[in-house]
C-alpha cells in the first residue's frame, strides 16, 4: 500500500478535491452570513475601505530619472493602475499623474484573474520593465516585458509562464532566468533549481545554462549589481536551506567563482568593488574575529575575497534591520531595543569612513525608520518613520548635504489623546525575559489584542497602528506587540533561541508568558485577551492557544501552519526545515508532535473562540493547515469560524474591497469575543 497520511482530514491537502472546495466554501459562507447579520459589520467595512482609499494617504513611489512611479488602487480601479508623475510635481505636493497601465487589462491577455506582484525597472532605461502578475494573488506569477513609453507589451519580449520564477534584468538585452513553470525545473520546495542567461531574440531553448542545483536544495537566484563606482557584477545564490547558501560570482566567460563566505552569511549590497555582508554567526578570518550580527564590507576581486572592514558590530539589544547603497554611501537602518535609527558610511578613495547623519526631525519618539527608495546614481534616500501613535512621515535624506526634507505626512487615523506606550517584560518558562509593548489608556482590564510573529529572524516593529488604532484603541481597547524569540528584534541569537524542532516551542511559551503577565499586572483578565498572528505567527498563536487556552479569551489565526508533521510535504514547506526541523526524522518528529497545534486539540479541553483565515490561492502555506485546524476545532465542539476567500495568496495581494472586508471580519470577531467597543469613548 502507498504511504497514506494518517489524519482523517488529509483530503484537505488536495485543493482540487470536490470535498475540499465544498467544505471551504460552506464554512466561509457561514462566516460571511454571520458577519452580514451583525448591524455594525457593514458600517465598519465601509469605514475601513474609506481609509484605504483616502487620497491623503502617502503615495509611496519608485523614483527613476526624476519621475515617480506608483501603484494606485481606488474604487474606480480595484485591481490598481501603474502611474507616473514628475518628481518636481510630487515634491510640490501637486502630482500630475499619468496612467501607464491598468492591471485589470491583463486578465484577458493572460486568461487569468491576475494581480500585480511587482514592477522591475531596468534602471538605466527605466521605461523598460518586467511585470510580475500573479493568478489569484499567489506567489506564482507570469512575467511580461512592458514598455512604459509605448504603453504596450513588448512584442517577442521577455515573457514567461506562471511559476515561482526569479527573473532579473542583466542588461537591456538580457535577463537572468530561474524558471519554475515546469515540475522538472523545481526543487522539492517548489522553487527554481536552474539558472539560465537569456539574450534578447533567443528562445528559452537557446538560452545559456549556468547552474543546476540538487532537487533537495531550496532555490537558486541570480542578479546583477550595477556598481555606481565601477563595473557591474553578476552573482548567483545557491541555497541548500532557508538560511544556508553559497554565493558565486559569474566571470565574463560564464565560469562560476565560489566566494567562500560563511554559509549563513547574507550579501546585502555592493559598492566600489566591496561586497556588503551581514553575518548570522561569528566569522573567524585570518587574525580577525567578527561577531554574529555584524555588517562587513569585503573587497572582491574576480571571485576572490580580499580585506574586510567591519562597518557595524552590534552591542547588546542591537541588530541591523536593512541595508542600502547610494553612489558614495552605505546606509543601514538599525534596531536598538526595538527602536529604529539610521547610520551611514562613506567609501572615499577606497577607504571606509563613518558618515555623519543628522538627527531625524521626528515629532515624538521614533519607532520605525525604514528606507523605502533610493534613486539610482545619487546620494538621496527616501525614509519612512512612524511609531505606534505617530502617523507615518516620508522624508528625503541627502547624504552629501546632510539634509532632511519632509515630503509627506500621513493623516492621523485616530486621536492618541489618553493613550500611552509602555514596554514591559514577561518571564518565559525557561526564565528568559520577553519584552513587549503595551499601547492603551490607564483603565484596568480592557479588551487587549496581543500580536506576535516570532520566526525566521523577522523583527516585529512599532509601526503606526492605523486601523487598529481607529477601531480598537480609540474604542477603549489595548494593543500589545510581543517581541518573542524566533524573531529578529535582537539579532541572530534571538532568532536561533527558538529555531529548530527542539527549541521552536519557546516562541509559544514566550507568547503564553506575555498573556499571563498582562493578567498578573491587572491590564487584562484572560477572558479579555486575544492572540493574533499570521503565517509562522499563526503557528505560534495556535500552539499557545493549545497549550494554555485558559490564559486567553480568543484567537485570530491567519494563513497559519498547524500540521507540523505534514508541513514539509505541503506547498513550500520543504524550504523551512532549517526553521522548524524535519518531522520525518527522529528526534525532530517527537518535538514537532508536541508543538503541532492540529495534533494537540483535545475533546476534553474547553477552548476559547477562534477565527481561522486562509486564502485558497495561497501557494506558500497550504490552505490545508487552516482547513484541518478549523475542522478539528468544530469536531470537538469549539467555537471556530473560517474566513477563506478565493483570492489573496499568502500576503493578501487583493483588492482594497477584499482587504477591508477581511479587516472588518477580524475586528468584529474580536469585538464579539473579548469585549464590545465603547463606541465614541475617544474622539
Amino acid at each position: 500500500m502507498p504511504n497514506m497520511p494518517a489524519d482523517r482530514h488529509a483530503v484537505f491537502e488536495n485543493l482540487a478535491a470536490p470535498e475540499t472546495a465544498a467544505f471551504a466554501a460552506a464554512e466561509h459562507a457561514q462566516t460571511q452570513a454571520w458577519l452580514e447579520s451583525q448591524p455594525d459589520y457593514e458600517p465598519l467595512r465601509r469605514d475601513i475601505l474609506a481609509v484605504l482609499q483616502d487620497e491623503q494617504q502617502i503615495p509611496f513611489c519608485q523614483e527613476h530619472r526624476a519621475r515617480m512611479y506608483h501603484f494606485y488602487q481606488s474604487e474606480e480601479f480595484p485591481k490598481g493602475v501603474y502611474r507616473v508623475c514628475s518628481a518636481a510635481s510630487y515634491r510640490a505636493g501637486l502630482p500630475e499623474w499619468e496612467v501607464l497601465f491598468s492591471v485589470a487589462d491583463f486578465d484577458e491577455i493572460l486568461g487569468a484573474d491576475v494581480y500585480l506582484d511587482g514592477v522591475s525597472h531596468y534602471v538605466e532605461q527605466p521605461h523598460k520593465v518586467l511585470l510580475s502578475l500573479s493568478p489569484g494573488g499567489g506567489d506564482a506569477a507570469f512575467t511580461l516585458e512592458f514598455d512604459l513609453e509605448t504603453r504596450q507589451v513588448v512584442p517577442n519580449g521577455f515573457h514567461f509562464p506562471a511559476g515561482k520564477n526569479h527573473i532579473a534584468w542583466r542588461d537591456e538585452n538580457s535577463v537572468w532566468v530561474c524558471p519554475a513553470w515546469d515540475e522538472r525545473q523545481l526543487t522539492a520546495s517548489g522553487y527554481p533549481r536552474e539558472v539560465w542567461l537569456l539574450r534578447r531574440g533567443q528562445s528559452f531553448e537557446e538560452a545559456q545554462p549556468v547552474l543546476q542545483t540538487e532537487a533537495q536544495s531550496v532555490w537558486v537566484h541570480a542578479w546583477r549589481y550595477l556598481d555606481a563606482q565601477g563595473a557591474p557584477i553578476d552573482l548567483l545564490e545557491e541555497s541548500a536551506g532557508f538560511f544556508s547558501r553559497q554565493y558565486f560570482q559569474v566571470a565574463s566567460d560564464g565560469a562560476l567563482l565560489p566566494l567562500g563566505l560563511p554559509e549563513n552569511a547574507e550579501i546585502c549590497g555592493y559598492l566600489g568593488g566591496w561586497l556588503l555582508v551581514l553575518l548570522r554567526s561569528g566569522w573567524q578570518r585570518a587574525n580577525h574575529a567578527y561577531a554574529a550580527g555584524s555588517l562587513l564590507a569585503v573587497k572582491l576581486n574576480k571571485g576572490a575575497l580580499g580585506q574586510a572592514h567591519c562597518l557595524f558590530a552590534p552591542q547588546a539589544g542591537q541588530s541591523v534591520e536593512g541595508v542600502e547603497t547610494t553612489r558614495h554611501f552605505v546606509a543601514a537602518t538599525l534596531l536598538d531595543n526595538v527602536s529604529g535609527s539610521l547610520k551611514a558610511w562613506r567609501l572615499h578613495q577606497g577607504q571606509w569612513q563613518d558618515a555623519a547623519v543628522p538627527e531625524l526631525p521626528l515629532e515624538g519618539a521614533a519607532g520605525v525608520v525604514e528606507i523605502v527608495d533610493q534613486p539610482w546614481g545619487g546620494d538621496v534616500l527616501y525614509i519612512a518613520a512612524s511609531s505606534f501613535l505617530s502617523p507615518l512621515t516620508l522624508y528625503t535624506l541627502d547624504l552629501q548635504r546632510q539634509e532632511w526634507c519632509v515630503m509627506r505626512r500621513q493623516p492621523a487615523q485616530f486621536s492618541p489623546e489618553g493613550l500611552a506606550v509602555r514596554q514591559f517584560h514577561a518571564v518565559s518558562a525557561d526564565g528568559e525575559r520577553i519584552p513587549y509593548y503595551h499601547v492603551g489608556g490607564n483603565e484596568p482590564n480592557v479588551p487587549t489584542l496581543v500580536y506576535a510573529y516570532g520566526g525566521f529572524g523577522v523583527p516585529e516593529l512599532p509601526h503606526y497602528l492605523g486601523i487598529i488604532g481607529r477601531h480598537w484603541l480609540a474604542q477603549g481597547g489595548a494593543f500589545v506587540l510581543a517581541n518573542i524569540r524566533g524573531g529578529g528584534e535582537f539579532g541572530p541569537a534571538w532568532h536561533s533561541a527558538a529555531q529548530g524542532a527542539e527549541r521552536k516551542h519557546k516562541s509559544a511559551e514566550d507568547l503564553v508568558a506575555v498573556a499571563q503577565d498582562l493578567a498578573a499586572r491587572g491590564l487584562a483578565a484572560p477572558e479579555r485577551i486575544a492572540l493574533q498572528g499570521g503565517s509562522n505567527g499563526g503557528l505560534v498563536c495556535a500552539a499557545a492557544y493549545c497549550r494554555a487556552p485558559q490564559s486567553i479569551g480568543a484567537m485570530v489565526c491567519e494563513v497559519p501552519l498547524t500540521d507540523m508533521l505534514r508541513y514539509p510535504h505541503l506547498s513550500a514547506g520543504a524550504s523551512w526545515l532549517e526553521e522548524y526541523g524535519n518531522p520525518d526524522t527522529e528526534p525532530d518528529r517527537g518535538y514537532l508532535k508536541k508543538l503541532s497545534p492540529y495534533h494537540n486539540l483535545h475533546a476534553s479541553q474547553a477552548y476559547p473562540p477562534a477565527l481561522i483565515t486562509t486564502n485558497l490561492s495561497d501557494d506558500r502555506v497550504h490552505p490545508a493547515h487552516a482547513l484541518k485546524f478549523h475542522a478539528r476545532l468544530r469536531e470537538i465542539g469549539a467555537e471556530s469560524r473560517l474566513y477563506a476567500p478565493e483570492a489573496g495568496g499568502h500576503t493578501g495581494n487583493a483588492s482594497q474591497e477584499e482587504v477591508a472586508a477581511e479587516l472588518a471580519a477580524v475586528l468584529l470577531f474580536l469585538w464579539r469575543s473579548i469585549g464590545a467597543p465603547a463606541v465614541g469613548k475617544r474622539a
